[in-house]
């Protein structure tokens, strides 16, 4: 479970952001663009689900350069100080940030406006601002009412499909063709596995709802 998680995560700071001008000089962090996400990861039955914050910051700057960054929620005074740095670099852009910030138990992830430091190895640092907003909501639904609130909300529906190790067979829109187990299989027979994802309109609230296996009934 875990592991097909962390395949996930990297699907979804690759995605749309929204752009920041950050002034910099050719000695400190260069960054262009950033990208935030709210995850919620849902259990089966009636566990509500566990929260965290994806933040990225695309960079014109070399990203192996960059040890460190600070987050700060400015409305609430949550900091965020890091050094394991998720780094990403893909067709010429290059992405650095974090998958995985949390809050502590019973408290909800922050709105409101961030300020973000990327620092150097030198210390030498860019600070870029931005506003995060999501529907809290989320936090009282359980994995069975979830899919139907996200759809009357024009959420968009996807799918991720895995086999027997873990590695993903597709990602990508919850087409009528993936509508049941018997659809996932004809597609992919070493089919093993399967997760539903829910998404607002520029990936800024995902909903993962619980890893299932694809098992066909005598029925289908």
């Amino acid at each position: 479970m875990h592991r097909n998680l962390s395949k996930l995560k990297f699907f979804f700071f690759t995605l749309a952001g929204i752009i920041f001008f950050a002034s910099c000089s050719q000695s400190v962090p260069e960054l262009t663009k950033s990208n935030y996400s709210v995850v919620f990861d849902y259990l089966e039955g009636k566990d509500l689900p566990s929260a965290r914050l994806s933040v990225f910051m695309e960079s014109e700057s070399d990203i192996r350069r960059y040890n460190r960054i600070q987050i700060t929620s400015k409305e609430s005074g949550f900091i965020w100080d890091f050094d394991e740095i998720s780094k990403l670099s893909s067709n010429g852009i290059q992405w650095a940030g974090n998958t995985n910030l949390i809050v502590p138990q019973n408290e909800e992830i922050p709105e409101g406006l961030y300020e973000i430091i990327y620092y150097n190895a030198d210390e030498k640092n860019s600070v870029v601002y931005m506003t995060i907003s999501y529907d809290t909501n989320l936090y009282s639904m359980t994995s069975e009412e979830v899919s139907e609130y996200m759809k009357s909300n024009n959420a968009i529906s996807e799918i991720v499909i895995y086999d027997a190790d873990g590695n993903i067979l597709y990602f990508g829109n919850k087409t009528q063709q993936f509508s049941n187990v018997r659809g996932i299989w004809n597609t992919f027979s070493n089919a093993d596995s399967y997760q539903e994802i829910w998404s607002t309109p520029g990936r800024f609230t995902i909903c993962i709802l619980p890893l299932k296996k694809v098992e066909l009934s005598v029925e289908e």
